[in-house]
């Protein structure tokens, strides 16, 4: 699935405008089913839901990986943050078809953990690939070419944010594009693979953990190996503001046109 596409690379320095801010729902939790996937010991809640219930066809998946925030066991955490309330109001509001899978990382885990965190067990990310394609097995609903993945870190952990990064560098042919919130690529990610597919990248002016040199020359590493790239950045201070901000209709739109 992976895209041959030209490069194009924009950097963008923004204020924080919140011209598009949507009148937020409270709560989105009525609107997913639960459910539980076990994979080599390791057990992933999660939530999941069609934004148009009542949609016939093939459908975009569209997984959503939290904060640190939304760690934990009680598969409610994940979907409570204003990042995940957002994305589910853009694509509801929108009358935008898709459907949606929240997975939660417990919070003795980490998404972008490597072989070497685990003593060369099984990762979150194997462990995820897993749950993704068991779900589109068995989704009848979900087009296969249209997976898309969006992740965001409301704290100094990489959290979901690592996870995109992890995911994109492990499984080049799984989607068809990819957002990252706050979080810059570890040592493990390998810049010709991110060039594989699509990925908008949003950072705050003022995180020392996410803007610098290094990112700088990863992304220029991802334009020379013919990536898609583009980085965002806002002039927004904390990482839970951030998150919350980053996730517009403009960003989003930009991840769904692959």
């Amino acid at each position: 699935m992976a895209l041959a596409l030209v490069v194009a690379l924009f950097s963008v320095q923004c204020t924080n405008d919140n011209s598009d801010a949507p009148d937020l729902p409270t709560s989105i939790d009525a609107h997913f089913s639960s459910g539980n996937y076990q994979y080599d010991g390791i057990t992933i809640p999660y939530r999941d839901g069609a934004t148009l219930a009542s949609t016939q066809g093939k459908l975009p998946l569209v997984v959503v990986l939290h904060g640190q925030y939304g760690s934990g066991s009680d598969n409610l955490s994940q979907l409570r943050s204003d990042a995940m309330i957002r994305i589910w109001h853009y694509f509801a509001s929108n009358n935008i078809k898709a459907v949606m899978l929240a997975p939660q990382c417990s919070s003795r885990r980490a998404w972008d953990e490597t072989k070497a965190d685990v003593d060369k067990a099984t990762t979150m990310s194997e462990a995820l690939k897993a749950l993704i394609d068991h779900y589109v097995a068995n989704n009848t609903k979900v087009d296969p070419s249209k997976i898309y993945i969006l992740g965001y870190s409301d704290s100094p952990q990489p959290a979901g944010a690592g996870g995109v990064w992890r995911m994109l560098s492990d499984y080049t042919d799984l989607f068809a594009a990819g957002m990252v919130v706050a979080a810059d690529p570890d040592e493990e990610v390998v810049a010709a693979n991110i060039a594989k597919t699509p990925l908008l990248v949003v950072n705050g002016a003022s995180d020392v953990h996410a803007v610098g040199l290094e990112l700088a020359t990863f992304i220029d590493k991802v334009k020379e190996a013919g990536g898609e790239i583009r980085e965002v950045v806002l002039n927004i201070r904390s990482r839970e503001e951030l998150c919350r901000d980053a996730f517009t209709a403009e960003h989003l739109g930009w991840v769904l046109q692959f």
